[in-house]
């Protein structure tokens, strides 16, 4: 990886850069909203810095257009999940500038940035070396290179309409600027119905201490577990109970071994992780639920 700067546009109609900025070439997923309707779109990150990110998406962008982002940095467990607008678009890549990033986001960005800055300082091999180089010959250019002569070719298509036009843009200014008001509320209601839902899908859900015997009543995909040889030649056989965790989906979350013979609960646990339920409602709504699992291992069996 290399850093670079935030692209400005100097006054001598150059490109200079502020920010430090570092190549990335990481899978992304971008959602958009459009007639209030969320569109999830994958594409790649180029570079990031701390106040944006460069992409290439499988679809078309609009300057100013508000979009989602989320990927993951490398050598991070949590990935960066925020509201970006469109502000430049060069060939095929766009410039995303972050709006509204918490504060725990903006740590990740920054822990990584300085890591990153530190390793080229150092002079040692970046982080995603493989991952850019095969970036760079694909033929991608960074997001923001284009920056200085789209802000010249707009410059020049508005600083001279012809009068006619004008004259349209005077007379429907009224029209455009109540459109516009009507669009941007459908717009921000679109998006506050986007966040609740989000909000809502990681809020907690109740949880239900439901005995093992009612709960092996709701079992629909059961997995056998396979005896293990060195069990079944050592003439070991035994009971292994399991603490587990049932998603609202009915699927098993999480796993805890309570009792049984070492040999067996290895495959105790990997027959478990394969099992379906029907999901346990609690007043009429799906509840995450707390149970016992009984397994016997017979030889005879």
């Amino acid at each position: 990886m290399s850093a670079g700067t935030t692209p400005a546009l100097a006054p001598n109609g150059l490109a200079t850069r502020r920010v430090p900025r570092y190549k990335l070439a990481v899978p992304l997923d971008l959602t958009v909203l459009r007639s209030g309707i969320p569109d999830r779109i994958p594409g790649r990150t180029l570079e990031i810095g701390e106040g944006g990110v460069g992409v290439v998406v499988a679809s078309r962008l609009l300057l100013g257009e508000s979009v989602r982002v989320e990927f993951l940095l490398p050598h991070m467990t949590t990935p960066v999940r925020a509201t970006a607008v469109v502000r430049y678009e060069h060939q095929r890549s766009f410039g995303l500038q972050f709006l509204r990033l918490p504060e725990d986001q903006q740590q990740i960005i920054r822990y990584w940035t300085r890591c990153e800055g530190e390793v080229l300082l150092s002079g040692r091999k970046p982080l995603a070396t493989q991952a850019t180089a095969a970036l760079e010959t694909s033929g991608f250019e960074p997001a923001y290179a284009g920056e200085a002569a789209l802000f010249r070719t707009l410059d020049h298509s508005f600083k001279r309409p012809t009068p006619r036009w004008q004259r349209i843009l005077v007379a429907a200014a009224p029209v455009l600027l109540l459109a516009g008001a009507m669009g941007w509320w459908q717009w921000q209601r679109g998006w506050a119905t986007l966040e609740d839902t989000s909000t809502a899908s990681t809020m907690p859900v109740p949880q239900v201490r439901v005995p093992a015997e009612l709960m092996q009543q709701k079992i629909r995909h059961k997995v056998m577990p396979e005896y293990p040889d060195a069990a079944r030649q050592a003439h070991i056989q035994g009971t292994v109970l399991l603490d587990a965790i049932i998603n609202t989906d009915g699927t098993v979350s999480q796993l805890k071994v309570i009792s049984g013979p070492t040999p067996l609960t290895r495959a105790a646990a990997d027959a478990v992780r394969w099992w379906k339920y029907e999901p346990y409602l609690l007043n009429g709504q799906p509840a995450v639920v707390d149970t016992t699992i009984v397994m016997d291992f017979r030889l005879s069996n």
